[in-house]
């Protein structure tokens, strides 16, 4: 008995402790749902535990060993790790054609010009009638749409400005500050170049051989000779990602969401320029590949240098932030070691959980099995109509990355759920049903706005 008396009260003070870290950082969030439903599962079962531990009762041994072979059931249970299942990638992949991506279509066609004529008559009449549509549309930030305003609009135009200024030099030739390259291993340069971008505030950033497959076929949006046929002989490709900020995100599919966006898209652009200008400077060539101006899709490139994995909603997860983040890549002839793919439970999560799918207003999210996608074994998502209710809504909407269950803020309550999510299936099954139950499987957007981004 004495021994399970001392095991009953060290489970007793473990179950104290975590309710009262989850509390306190619902609270601190100001996530008021999840902390009522913490307390309100945690303290009948302590108060219970508790008399268990200190009243007389018959069969109260029996009561105290069933409450720690469960514990012990349940730690064994978290702690049995298995190997998660990755992308399938079964292959072969064809080069994709920037022509076709939305923002292409919707950011450089112009009606009128010789461009749009050739891809609306000759390439893709078929998205004519589409696009038109959603061309008389007011656009994102501009007056008449459904999020404008005189004062806050003006803040995500600002930094998506400023990021197509910038981009717009963004390839370098080899330009050795010595006259010559400073001898130095891969291993070498890729730590000085993570390290770097780390230290201009990336969140993660992982090197990778560059797959000619997730190069683009043909200019598009990017600037460059519309249509022509895209030459990149670099080797090697480093990716880099930084986080939206979670108070802005739990706003979507507000304006605010646009403006964390633009935000963040300008922070990791200017990561990319000043990685790839110091390649140049080491004497290698380089090109940062930034938002309006790539040669690459960012997220399989991200996804082979182990930043994360490819998610139901078509965006990168990560283990840090799921898919609360934005991207920017550098390539170039600079030989660098490798970081692996990582797999850490996305697959196996995204299958059954399908929170982004049922929660998508334009039902753009792929709610069922996985289909084989250009060589991959994926969930797709429509990326036109999903645009187009960016559009109704005057904002990226950002709705699924809202409600996914990795998108949670970095701290010591939500990492140890990550932790758990990465082990097994049961520990998936239980996160899942922990977040629903917490969160809703539709939260409320009840949170006030910051006051410099209130509508004037």
């Amino acid at each position: 008995m004495q021994a399970l008396l001392i095991a009953g009260w060290v489970i007793f003070a473990a179950t104290a402790a975590l309710a009262l870290l989850f509390i306190a950082t619902f609270e601190a969030e100001g996530e008021r749902r999840p902390a009522r439903w913490t307390a309100a599962l945690s303290l009948p079962l302590l108060v219970a535990l508790a008399a268990a531990l200190v009243l007389d009762f018959p069969g109260r041994g029996w009561v105290l060993a069933v409450v720690v072979g469960l514990t012990a059931l349940g730690l064994v249970a978290a702690l049995v790790r298995t190997r998660p299942e990755a992308l399938a990638v079964p292959g072969p992949r064809e080069r994709v054609d920037e022509r076709d991506a939305v923002f292409h279509r919707f950011y450089r066609l112009r009606e009128g010009t010789a461009d749009f004529e050739a891809y609306y008559r000759g390439l893709q009449p078929e998205k004519l009638e589409f696009d038109e549509k959603v061309r008389a549309m007011p656009r994102l930030g501009a007056p008449g749409s459904r999020t404008w305003d005189p004062l806050s609009s003006p803040f995500q135009v600002a930094c998506f400005e400023l990021i197509e200024d910038m981009g717009r030099r963004a390839e370098w030739d080899a330009e050795p500050l010595g006259g010559q390259r400073a001898p130095a291993s891969p291993e070498e340069l890729a730590r000085r170049v993570k390290g770097f971008a780390r230290y201009l505030g990336a969140s993660s950033v992982g090197c990778t051989r560059l797959d000619p497959a997730n190069v683009y076929s043909h200019v598009g949006r990017s600037p460059g000779e519309w249509g022509s046929p895209i030459e990149l002989d670099h080797t090697h490709a480093v990716a880099i990602a930084v986080p939206m900020a979670s108070e802005m995100v739990r706003h979507a599919p507000g304006s605010p969401t646009t403006t964390e966006t633009a935000r963040e898209y300008l922070e990791v652009g200017k990561i990319a320029l000043a990685v790839a200008r110091y390649a140049s400077l080491l004497g290698y060539r380089a090109r940062a590949h930034v938002d309006g101006n790539y040669r690459v899709m960012c997220v399989p490139v991200a996804a082979d240098a182990g930043l994360g994995e490819l998610g139901r909603l078509g965006l990168l997860m990560t283990p840090e932030h799921g898919p609360r983040v934005r991207l920017s890549v550098v390539t170039t002839d600079m030989p660098l070691a490798q970081d692996p793919p990582v797999a850490f439970g996305v697959q196996d999560f995204c299958a059954f959980c399908k929170k982004c799918a049922e929660i998508c207003p334009s039902r753009s999210i792929d709610a069922g099995e996985k289909r084989l996608v250009n060589g991959a074994l994926k969930w797709r998502s429509e990326q036109d109509t999903c645009y187009r209710y960016w559009r109704i809504a005057g904002s990226d909407c950002a709705l699924c990355v809202k409600v996914c269950p990795y998108s949670h803020p970095k701290n010591a309550a939500h990492d140890l759920v990550r932790q758990l999510i990465a082990r097994n299936h049961p520990m998936r099954r239980l996160a899942l049903w922990a977040d629903d139950l917490a969160y809703g499987r539709r939260p409320a957007a009840d949170h006030p706005l910051p006051d410099w981004h209130r509508p004037s």
